[in-house]
C-alpha cells in the first residue's frame, strides 16, 4: 500500500455521482452508438405519402387537431390499424366521444376486415370475419373509461400505467381532450393548468416509452373570403400557446366541406420535433366510406 499508492488513489479518484448531473464521459458510448448507427425514425403509418412527413416513435406525443366532422378520429383510428398490422403494436384508447364501446369496435372492424359492418348495397363482413377480427382487435386494442368522476388526466394516465404493464400497449389516445374533466383549483389559471397537463402526459410516454397521441378541437374560426375554414393550427386550440410548444409533434386534418362528395382529406403536418421522424408538409389521402379505410391519392 504505501504513501506512492494512496497518493495514486487520491488522483484517479472520481467525484461521487449525484442524481441528475451528467458528464460528457457519462454518454460517450451512447453518442458513438448514435454516430455508428444513425437516430431511428418511428413506426410507418402505413400511407407512403405520409411517410415521408411523419412516423410514430416511442416516447413521443402527437397533438391532432381539426374542425370537428373533418376525419380526425377516423384517420387517427386507421393509422392505429396500420401500425398494428405492420408493428404488432397494442393501444390504449380513451375516446368518450365514441360510445357506446360496440360501435366503435365496429368501425374499427371495417378497417380491420376492409368490409363494410352495416347491410347495405355492398357485401358486408360475415361472422366469419367478425370473429377472428374481434380476435385480433382484442390483441391490439384496449378501451379506457373511467367513471365520470374519474375521467381525469391523471386517471387516464393511471389506467394507461396498467396496460403498460398488462398489455404492453406502445400508444395511448386521448380523444378528444375537451371530454375529460378539467377541474382545477381557484389559484390556478388555464394555461398553467394545461402547461401541467401536457407535462404529465409528456413524462408518461418517456417513461414507459408510448407514443400518446392527443386530439384537441380547435376555437371557433372564421370562414374565409371564399367561404372555407382555414386549416387550424396548434394556436388554434383553446387554451395556451403549451399545445404547440410542448408537442413533439403536431398535425392537423382538414377537408373541403363545401364540395359534399368529395373524398379527399388533407393532412397537414405542422410541427416535427426531430428531424429523424419527419418533416413539415401535408398529403391529400382519398377516403373510402364503405371501410372507414384511407388511401394515398
Amino acid at each position: 500500500h504505501g504513501a506512492k499508492n494512496l497518493q495514486q488513489c487520491i488522483e484517479l479518484a472520481k467525484p461521487c455521482p449525484i442524481a441528475g448531473l451528467y458528464e460528457v464521459r457519462d454518454i460517450a458510448e451512447n453518442v458513438l452508438t448514435l454516430y455508428h448507427q444513425g437516430a431511428k425514425g418511428g413506426a410507418d403509418v402505413g400511407w407512403p405519402s405520409l411517410e415521408k412527413l411523419y412516423s410514430v416513435r416511442e416516447g413521443e406525443w402527437t397533438l391532432i387537431t381539426g374542425i370537428p366532422s373533418h376525419g380526425k378520429s377516423e384517420v387517427l383510428d386507421a393509422m392505429l390499424i396500420n401500425i398494428a398490422e405492420s408493428e404488432g403494436w397494442s393501444f390504449g384508447i380513451c375516446s368518450p366521444e365514441n360510445q357506446p364501446l360496440e360501435r366503435h369496435v365496429a368501425k374499427l372492424l371495417e378497417k380491420f376486415t376492409r368490409k363494410p359492418f352495416r347491410l347495405g348495397l355492398t357485401e358486408r363482413m360475415t361472422p366469419d370475419d367478425i370473429f377472428p377480427g374481434l380476435e385480433w382487435l382484442g390483441e391490439h386494442f384496449s378501451f379506457i373509461l373511467p367513471d365520470e368522476d374519474d375521467l381525469t388526466v391523471n386517471g387516464v394516465l393511471r389506467l394507461a400505467r396498467s396496460l403498460v404493464y398488462r398489455k404492453g400497449i406502445k400508444g395511448l389516445v386521448i380523444d378528444p381532450w375537451n371530454e375529460l374533466d378539467h377541474s382545477r383549483t381557484s389559484n390556478q389559471s388555464e394555461t398553467e393548468y394545461i402547461s401541467d397537463s401536457l407535462t404529465k402526459i409528456r413524462r408518461f410516454a418517456r417513461k414507459y416509452g408510448v407514443h400518446v397521441w392527443l386530439v384537441a378541437h380547435p376555437t371557433k374560426l372564421q370562414k374565409q373570403t371564399n367561404g372555407k375554414y382555414p386549416v387550424p393550427t396548434p394556436y388554434d386550440v383553446s387554451g395556451s400557446a403549451h399545445w404547440r410548444n410542448k408537442a413533439d409533434n403536431c398535425l392537423a386534418v382538414w377537408r373541403d366541406l363545401s364540395e359534399l362528395e368529395s373524398k379527399e382529406v388533407q393532412v397537414h403536418v405542422q410541427k416535427i420535433r426531430f428531424k429523424e421522424v419527419g418533416q413539415i408538409g401535408m398529403v391529400e389521402l382519398v377516403y373510402d366510406y364503405l371501410t372507414g379505410r384511407y388511401f394515398d391519392k
